[in-house]
């Protein structure tokens, strides 16, 4: 394998960069390729056709199919009968009697098909010719207009390029305000933060650095200010405590404050007869010990009130006299003998402080941290006696004030960080402090400036910090309802009737009438006497009749009557239907503008900026602070700019309305020359285009 060699002096060259002005937090990133305008002409689309090609070619293979199947063989047909009976009549007659006139008419009869059957291919040929050739003529078209269209695309994206080619796409986040709070983070995010901040802040003014991690996060920061070739006063406690120069420029009334308040700052209930009496002690001695007063004549002093042995040479014989027999009195020593236990014990381990300081001066970095040994008591005195120095050192500054940060703030207590908050505010001073948790002092303290945060691991200190951030109203989805139904019904009536009346009426009627009379009558008439008188006188009349009559009468009737009647009905009936519905309820939310998951899970050079915006709310700035981005490409040490304007459009036509076959004449659709264009026909109504070449149904 094979690599490019490294070059460091451009990489060093870029790390100074680190120290240019404008104190920032970190960068953000913005990708320039949002600036880039898409190319607005849409892309060409091929056209279709004129309809009245392939209408055409359709209407000409109809055309030809219909003369090359139907005529042609009809008119071979007839002229194949007249030949065949040419050929019967002259071998009939011989020789001599060849039919040349049926020949003739055969040829007649055979020309009309064969010509309409040659001139329908050629009309089919020359449709088919036509089509071909639009479609060439079209497709090259396209092609060119699909070209020209490309190489405009590649120039408008060349143009785009070179406009955000020299875009940065990391800005710089500049330091919001004269305090920051940073809440989170691990020890390589803080060492990447102070590197960040420290560096650019240098650029601008002095600063004092509080490294209280007790892992010298500081030491990325102090190594590339010494290749800058700064002032660097580093100052490692409690281990190299007796070269530190912490307490040297400060007067005896001074030092007893910072005592007393070191001792006492964190119990603010402490009972105020012990720190006045603490302050009583301490002013004393440092009166018997005149101008010359540091922390291990103190303790000696001490021990000399308590009556403590001491093979010291801090007192000389004559102050170790005078500060036990003539400084206080025996009742007094012996009533304020726990306080003086207690005070004795608070400075002995501070004893050798600042006996041989290596520098007398202050440097441009001052860089006072606590070592990595374990915690004793030596450190957590010195935890708070260093924030009563630097607030000194701030408030009694004349030249260049410092920017001050403090890291690992969450020891110390509220008092005193608000008291160096004060003091810092009042003189401009720029503060910054990092607490490792968002609890008990830190929770305290937060709200007293911009406030970032970087990742919290623990779900209690997350909760807070979004807490803190605050909850937006805001629309969100709550439920979603699917209904999804169908019915279906099958409704199949089937009504079959069937009647047979079948009606049968037979009526017969039979009479028979028989009347026959008989009449008689006869009748005697005798006038004289009695037949026995002898006929006296006879009149005889006899007269006698008969009539005799009959009349008979029969009639038969018989009808017949049927009637048959049949009916059925058929009804069938389907109804098939299907709905649905999607509804989607939002509804008005009051959550967590960040989660609290998700400040636990930030990257580990991460950090999430929080400002008030004016007239309320606040805005959220997502910073990246590793320093090593200043070694990328594209990168400012100031905000990032506004993107340059586009070019001006060359004048021309809309892109939209600027095709290729727009700036140019539409393309004739030539066809071969046909060599009998046929009887001219008439152009359908509503139809555009040439006319047809063949109209109606053949």
């Amino acid at each position: 394998m094979r690599g490019e060699p490294v070059d460091h002096g451009r990489l060093g060259s870029r790390v100074e960069r680190l120290f240019s002005p404008e104190p920032r937090l970190g960068w953000v990133f913005r990708d320039r390729r949002v600036f880039l305008r898409p190319f607005a002409e849409a892309p060409p689309l091929q056209r279709p056709l004129p309809e009245y090609l392939p209408r055409r070619v359709a209407e000409t293979e109809a055309f030809a199919r219909r003369h090359l199947n139907r005529t042609l063989p009809v008119s071979l047909g007839v002229a194949s009968i007249l030949v065949l009976f040419a050929a019967c009549a002259a071998a009939s007659s011989g020789p001599s009697g060849f039919p040349v006139g049926t020949l003739v008419l055969a040829a007649i009869a055979a020309s009309p098909g064969a010509v309409m059957a040659s001139w329908a291919v050629r009309q089919r040929q020359s449709a088919r010719d036509a089509y071909e050739l639009a479609r060439r003529q079209n497709t090259d078209g396209y092609h060119e207009q699909a070209r020209q269209w490309q190489a405009r695309r590649q120039a408008h994206d060349a143009s785009e390029h070179a406009r955000l080619d020299g875009l940065p796409e990391w800005g710089a986040v500049t330091r919001p305000g004269r305090r920051v709070d940073v809440f989170g983070g691990t020890l390589w995010s803080w060492e990447a933060l102070l590197t960040t901040y420290g560096a650019s802040t240098l650029a601008v003014q002095p600063l004092l650095v509080l490294d209280l991690s007790r892992e010298v996060v500081s030491r990325e920061l102090v190594e590339l200010a010494r290749e800058a070739w700064m002032g660097v006063d580093v100052q490692l406690l409690p281990s190299r405590q007796s070269s530190s120069s912490l307490l040297t420029d400060l007067s005896p009334r001074d030092l007893v404050d910072a005592i007393v308040e070191s001792m006492h700052g964190g119990t603010p209930d402490a009972a105020r007869a012990e720190r006045s009496m603490d302050d009583r002690i301490l002013t004393k001695i440092c009166e018997a010990l005149g101008d010359h007063v540091t922390l291990g004549r103190i303790a000696a002093a001490l021990r000399a009130l308590m009556g403590e042995p001491d093979d010291g040479e801090d007192l000389t014989r004559d102050e170790r006299r005078r500060i036990a027999n003539e400084l206080f009195t025996v009742e007094y020593r012996r009533q304020a003998h726990a306080n003086l236990s207690r005070i004795e014990s608070y400075v002995h381990p501070l004893e050798d402080l600042g006996t041989e300081p290596e520098r007398t001066g202050a440097g441009y970095l001052t860089c006072v941290a606590l070592d990595s040994h374990a915690r004793n008591v030596r450190s957590e005195l010195l935890t708070d006696l260093i924030v009563q120095w630097v607030t000194h050192r701030v408030t009694a500054s004349r030249e260049a004030t410092p920017a001050v940060v403090v890291v690992g703030a969450d020891d110390l207590a509220r008092r005193h960080l608000e008291r160096l908050s004060d003091a810092c505010e009042r003189r401009g001073v720029p503060l910054t402090l990092l607490f490792r948790r968002l609890r008990d002092t830190s929770a305290e303290m937060i709200g007293g400036g911009a406030v970032a945060f970087m990742r919290l691991g623990n779900h209690e200190d997350a909760a807070r910090a979004a807490d803190f951030i605050g909850r937006d109203h805001r629309f969100v989805l709550s439920q979603i309802t699917k209904n999804v139904g169908g019915n279906e019904s099958h409704t199949s009536t089937v009504t079959e009737g069937e009647g047979d009346s079948e009606t049968h009426s037979t009526s017969r009627t039979t009479g028979t009438a028989t009347t026959w009379g008989t009449s008689r009558s006869s009748g005697a008439s005798y006038s004289g006497g009695e037949p026995f008188g002898m006929f006296p006188d006879r009149s005889t009349s006899y007269s006698r009749g008969s009539n005799r009559g009959g009349s008979t009468s029969r009639s038969d009737t018989e009808g017949t009557a049927t009637s048959t009647s049949r009916n059925w009905s058929a009804a069938h009936a389907y109804a098939e239907g299907t709905n649905w519905s999607d509804a989607d309820t939002t509804q008005r939310v009051y959550e967590y503008a960040v989660e609290p998951v998700t400040l636990q899970h930030l990257p580990d050079h991460a950090l999430l900026l929080v400002e008030s915006a004016t007239g309320g709310g606040r805005t959220l700035t997502p910073v990246e602070c590793d320093p090593s981005i200043v070694t990328l490409d594209r990168v400012t040490t100031g905000p990032l700019p506004e993107p340059p304007a586009p070019h001006a459009a060359l004048p021309g036509p809309e892109p939209a309305q600027n095709p290729l076959w727009a700036a140019q004449p539409p393309p004739t659709w030539a066809a071969p020359p046909s060599t009998d264009p046929g009887p001219p026909r008439h152009r359908p109504p509503g139809e555009g285009g040439p006319p047809p070449l063949f109209g109606g149904n053949h």
